[in-house]
């Protein structure tokens, strides 16, 4: 029954098919996120983004420059979103085009909206509760957001908590997010994550600060450096079969004052870096948790993976076993590669090129 509203791309049905590392993206930061509310979320952009409409986004190729940027760190990405009545998992450029033209009409789905939004049906952006029920449901393990939902600040009154939050701890996979979302609480954020089994680790710091509170740091309880510790632990839960998720922090500085709130240019720099740090970070989770491989070219023989700044690319070494995967051990991979007819090679090879450019 799933699979009539259920459309996986071929493409990552045969990454997952192949446990090749996937990451779901939650769409409802990229197509609406960024241009709600707070002056935080008036503007993004990246080198080639152009703006149109005034100051609005081209989501379009917001989109194209986050696959793109997952690709460049050997994951496949799976933008998810709702189309025409169906839940699409990883989409097409046609598809990230009609996301971009109709962005006005778009809805905002989250798990309790997906039944109503299929049924309409009504095309929509996934949040991160919606991402995750769908990623668990296709066999992914990583999903990155720009930030989550958390406990309301004013909780006494309401009792809201984020659909997010309650997805965390039922599926278990890793979740990459620079913070908690305005209106949330972080400090009940972080106690109801625990209380519930969700450990919430720090990645390469000890604290996290939310925007619209830039003056408070938040002291976390676990720190990790490497991004192969995020997957011992994925694997752990799974042995002992524990549920709940594991919540990554990737907090950026604090870095725009007041008057920077207000400049769409710095804005879009800020929020694109934002971007650019969790996809990259997410993809090398993924890949952690996908495969025994080590990016380092001169210690291939490590189990442990020695992985990069997450500004730089991986090589072609990397990507041509990670993305082409040749074969399952790495030295294979290259093995077959130096014996393929030069044709092969350099197509191959422009390939990463257009790839990385």
């Amino acid at each position: 029954m799933k699979n009539d509203y259920l459309v996986v791309s071929s493409r990552v049905q045969e990454a997952i098919d192949k446990k090749m590392p996937v990451i779901a993206i939650e769409t409802a930061g990229i197509y609406l996120g960024l241009t709600g509310s707070g002056a935080l979320m008036d503007g993004i952009g990246s080198e080639g983004v152009k703006k149109n409409e005034g100051d609005r986004p081209n989501f379009f190729e917001i989109a194209e420059n986050v696959e793109k940027l997952i690709i460049q760190n050997g994951a496949v990405p799976a933008l998810v979103a709702v189309i025409d009545g169906k839940v699409h998992v990883g989409l097409h450029k046609d598809e990230r085009k009609y996301l971009d033209e109709h962005q006005s009409e778009l809805a905002r789905v989250s798990k309790s909206d997906l039944p109503m939004a299929l049924a309409i049906p009504r095309d929509g952006v996934m949040t991160v509760s919606a991402t995750m029920l769908i990623a668990q449901m296709v066999g992914i393990s990583v999903v990155v957001s720009l930030a989550i939902g958390g406990v309301n600040s004013s909780f006494n009154e309401t009792q809201r908590v984020s659909s997010d939050l309650k997805e965390m701890f039922r599926n278990r996979m890793v979740v990459v997010a620079t913070g908690i979302n305005p209106g949330s609480d972080p400090v009940r954020t972080m106690e109801y994550l625990e209380t519930h089994g969700v450990p919430v680790v720090g990645f390469r710091t000890d604290h996290f600060y939310t925007h619209w509170l830039p003056e408070k740091e938040h002291k976390l309880k676990y720190r990790v450096n490497d991004p192969t510790d995020i997957a011992e632990a994925l694997a752990v839960k799974r042995s002992l079969d524990m549920d709940g998720s594991i919540l990554v922090l990737n907090p950026t500085e604090p870095t725009l004052s007041d008057d920077d709130l207000y400049d769409a240019e710095k804005n879009a720099k800020h929020l694109t870096d934002v971007i650019n740090d969790n996809v990259t970070l997410a993809a090398w989770i993924a890949m952690a948790i996908s495969m025994d491989l080590d990016p380092n070219i001169d210690n291939k023989n490590s189990k442990r993976s020695s992985i990069p700044k997450k500004e730089k690319s991986m090589s072609f070494e990397v990507w041509l076993f990670a993305v082409k995967k040749f074969a399952q051990n790495y030295d294979v991979a290259l093995l077959i590669f130096n014996n393929l007819p030069d044709s092969e090679k350099e197509r191959l090879r422009q390939e990463y090129e257009d790839t990385v450019d």
